[in-house]
């Protein structure tokens, strides 16, 4: 699907592993700006902990299930959206 879009490459990287062995490291990484895991409420507590260094954007569940159907939906939107405002002054 990213191969198709008009999302340039390295833009997003999905990572597969362990998350014992992956979350501490790319929670703290200050190169990585942000982290999504869907995980026990240990590991989200210590990624919150971890990313909180470099105010880095966090996801995560908290050990929770998701029912995409229902309201999840709007919260991941929500979370994988970003708007910004631009103010350009004009004049002096």
């Amino acid at each position: 699907m990213l191969d198709t879009s008009d999302v340039p490459g390295g833009v997003v990287n999905i990572v597969t592993g362990p998350h014992g062995e992956l979350a501490k490291t790319l929670a703290g990484h200050m190169d990585v700006d942000a982290v999504w895991s869907f995980s026990s409420s240990d590991v989200s507590g210590m990624i919150e902990r971890e990313a909180a260094s470099n105010l880095k954007r966090t996801w995560v569940n908290h050990g929770c299930g998701r029912d995409w159907a229902q309201d999840d939906a709007r919260a991941f939107l929500a979370a994988a959206t970003e708007v910004k405002t631009v103010w350009v002054p004009y004049g002096e």
